[in-house]
């Protein structure tokens, strides 16, 4: 099964009580086995990270005791036990309610057979990288609900922003709120929450699209050595198509609603910058803007051996260049 009807076991109370957790999204399949541990509530749990792996220690921990209550086994590893060894720990929760296994393993580097998904019977979860910025705030909000904090959504679309997409260390910053008890403001956000790198991919973005001199930003951010170029491109392909897409919106209804289009509000300050970037650029414009980021990304992934800070500065002036030639304005930017 996916994410979402996995959810729907959730809400409904039916989760089952051996379980795969699987897919290359470490943060999601460590995020489920984290829930999976909050809903079985067990009074014993034993993890067994990668090479600490041992059948027997296993199996014994799951076998009926003098001492009683639930136990809860945690395998995590990038790798699958053998067959014979899964069918036996099944086998335990199957004979006992108070069993359970959760068993998290990423697949990115291993084939996963269907004799040994079968094993889970239908009690097997695939995970995928999130699809777009939804996605990742809709499990930030359930990394909040686990550590107690209301899900303020503005808040988390700026943590995630801050810390250029990165969900590991955005949950981390939920992490730090709910141990400090602090409200998951946007307001305590700004004051407490500080990206890797002194520069942010969100702060690069606006000044290259608000035609400003970004130079001296960029150096930082790449002698910070906080950034990754595929990374960024990424980033900023993803921000340029919710910019076409509010751009798109307004063309066909010739109004905004960003709620429409993105899901959620953005706050106002952020709201009215995507705005003005919306109507500023044709639709011919976006086309290129597209184009040249594709360019841009075959370049770096063909050219093994080019200097890659150096490509990307100048393919972002060429960008911003672009830019101001699209406004008819005369480009002073050397």
């Amino acid at each position: 099964m996916y994410r979402k009807e996995f959810d729907g076991l959730i809400a409904s109370g039916r989760v089952p009580n051996f379980v795969l957790l699987r897919g290359g999204d470490d943060f999601s399949n460590e995020l489920y086995a984290q829930r999976l541990k909050q809903i079985y509530a067990a009074d014993n749990f034993l993890s067994l990270y990668f090479l600490e792996y041992d059948f027997e220690q296993a199996r014994s921990f799951l076998e009926p005791s003098l001492f009683g209550g639930s136990n809860t086994l945690h395998i995590k590893t990038a790798s699958l036990i053998k067959k014979e060894e899964l069918r036996r720990l099944i086998a335990l929760c199957k004979a006992d309610a108070n069993n359970h296994l959760i068993y998290e393993l990423n697949d990115s580097e291993i084939s996963v057979s269907a004799d040994f998904i079968k094993e889970f019977e239908r009690n097997e979860v695939r995970f995928f990288k999130p699809s777009g910025v939804n996605e990742a705030i809709a499990l930030l909000a359930q990394k909040c609900e686990m550590c107690g904090l209301f899900a303020n959504t503005a808040a988390l679309s700026r943590i995630y922003a801050i810390h250029n997409e990165s969900l590991s260390l955005s949950a981390s910053e939920i992490e730090k709120f709910a141990s400090l008890g602090l409200e998951l403001s946007l307001q305590n956000v700004n004051l407490m929450v500080y990206g890797l790198s002194e520069v942010s991919y969100d702060e690069l973005f606006d000044k290259i699209f608000s035609l400003c001199d970004f130079r001296v930003d960029f150096y930082k951010m790449a002698l910070g050595g906080g950034y990754n170029e595929m990374e960024l491109i990424n980033y900023f392909y993803r921000l340029i198509y919710r910019i076409f897409r509010l751009h798109a919106y307004v063309k066909i209804n010739g109004r905004f609603d960003f709620k429409a289009v993105l899901g959620y509000q953005p706050p106002p300050s952020v709201a009215a910058q995507m705005q003005r970037y919306a109507t500023s650029f044709s639709t011919r414009t976006f086309y290129q803007i597209f184009a040249h980021l594709n360019d841009l990304e075959f370049e770096l992934k063909s050219e093994k051996n080019a200097a890659k800070d150096e490509l990307l500065l100048a393919s972002f002036l060429r960008l911003q260049r672009m830019l101001l030639s699209s406004l008819g304005q005369k480009a002073n930017i050397k």
